[in-house]
C-alpha cells in the first residue's frame, strides 16, 4: 500500500478528531469507544491507532488544534485598529458561531478532566496557553497606549475565559439561549475594563438608554 503524503496523513488526522469530537459530544467520553469513532470516521481500527493511541490522545488532539484556532483568531485581533473590536470577532468566531455540538463537548472535556488526570491535564495546558497569548495580546495594547485597563490583564483574561465558559455551558444546556444578543453587552463590559484611549471605542457597544 503506498504510503499517503504529508498533507494527506493531516487531513486523515484532522478528520478522525472530527469524528471524535462528534462522538464525544453525542454519547460522553465514557459511552463512547474506539470503535464508535472508527464507524464514524470510516477508518479501520488499525488507521485510527496509528494517529491516536486512545481516547486521551483523541481529546489532547482537539484541545491542540482548538488551541491552534483561538490562538490564531488572537493574531487578527491583535492587528486590527482597534482591539476591542477584534476580540468581538474573536467572540463571535470562537464562542458564538461555534458549531452546536462544540459546547456539549467542551462540557463532556471540562466533567472528565475532574476524574481523568491526563485529560485535566490537556485541559489545563489548552487553557493556559490561550489566556497566556490574551494576557500578551492586551500587554501589547497597553504598550502602545491603546487602552489602560481599570485591573491587571491577568484578571481580565481569567474573566474572558470564565465568560467563555459560561456562554458555552448555557449553549450546552439550553437550546433556547440566544448567545449572539449577549455579543454586543459583552463586548461594551470588557470595552469598560480594558478603558480604551479616546478615539478607540468599541464599535459594538450595547446600546445606551438615550438609544432606546
Amino acid at each position: 500500500m503506498p504510503k499517503l503524503s504529508e498533507q494527506a496523513q493531516e487531513s486523515r488526522r484532522a478528520h478522525i478528531l472530527e469524528a471524535a469530537e462528534a462522538c464525544f459530544a453525542r454519547a460522553g467520553f465514557h459511552r463512547t469507544t474506539m470503535q464508535d469513532i472508527c464507524r464514524e470516521a470510516g477508518v479501520s481500527p488499525g488507521a485510527l491507532y496509528l494517529y491516536f493511541a486512545s481516547k486521551e490522545a483523541l481529546i489532547e488532539g482537539i484541545a491542540e488544534r482548538d488551541r491552534k484556532e483561538v490562538l490564531a483568531e488572537f493574531a487578527v485581533a491583535a492587528g486590527k485598529a482597534s482591539l476591542i473590536d477584534g476580540l468581538a470577532e474573536v467572540l463571535r468566531a470562537c464562542v458564538i458561531d461555534a458549531p452546536a455540538h462544540r459546547p456539549a463537548l467542551l462540557m463532556e472535556m471540562g466533567a472528565e478532566a475532574t476524574r481523568n488526570p491526563a485529560v485535566s491535564r490537556t485541559v489545563l495546558a489548552c487553557d493556559g496557553a490561550i489566556r497566556g497569548q490574551l494576557e500578551a495580546v492586551l500587554g501589547e495594547a497597553i504598550a502602545r497606549g491603546e487602552i489602560a485597563p481599570v485591573v491587571p490583564a491577568a484578571t481580565i483574561a481569567a474573566l474572558m475565559a470564565v465568560v467563555a465558559d459560561g456562554l458555552f455551558w448555557r449553549r450546552a444546556v439550553d437550546p433556547s439561549f440566544d448567545c449572539a444578543a449577549l455579543g454586543p453587552h459583552i463586548t461594551g463590559m470588557f470595552g469598560s475594563l480594558l478603558n480604551p484611549h479616546a478615539g478607540v471605542a468599541p464599535a459594538l457597544a450595547p446600546p445606551t438608554m438615550a438609544d432606546a
